[in-house]
């Protein structure tokens, strides 16, 4: 009997936890960076909320933005060469025909009349 009241409690407990949300991001292996400070020494924004920033002519070649949050930020003559964009939300984003995404993945760079693309 005691047996299955332990049982029964881990059950529940696990029932429990899984109400709570997923522990890991769906397309894991994920991991969201520590620190989200914008700056020309950062390459690892990965799941930074960087809404409404100005990304205005900095260069983020090869940066991890993977899931990172965009929403109306300004990449006008950002350099994206080769940065991970994969998840990001982009809504809002304003590029021009100087933001640089040669080997950028997803993201802005996905957009018409863009250089490199």
């Amino acid at each position: 009997m005691k047996t299955v009241r332990i049982v029964l409690a881990v059950a529940l407990s696990a029932i429990g936890l899984s109400a709570c949300g997923a522990t890991a991001h769906a397309s894991s292996p994920f991991v969201a960076s520590a620190d989200c400070t914008v700056s020309v020494t950062n390459v690892d924004y990965a799941g930074c909320d960087l809404a409404h920033h100005d990304f205005q002519g900095l260069d983020m070649a090869s940066d991890n933005l993977r899931r990172v949050n965009l929403t109306d930020a300004d990449l006008d003559g950002a350099n994206l060469q080769g940065a991970d964009l994969s998840g990001a939300k982009t809504r809002g984003v304003l590029t021009n025909v100087s933001t640089v995404c040669e080997n950028a993945a997803f993201g802005p760079c996905t957009k018409p009349g863009l250089r490199g693309t």
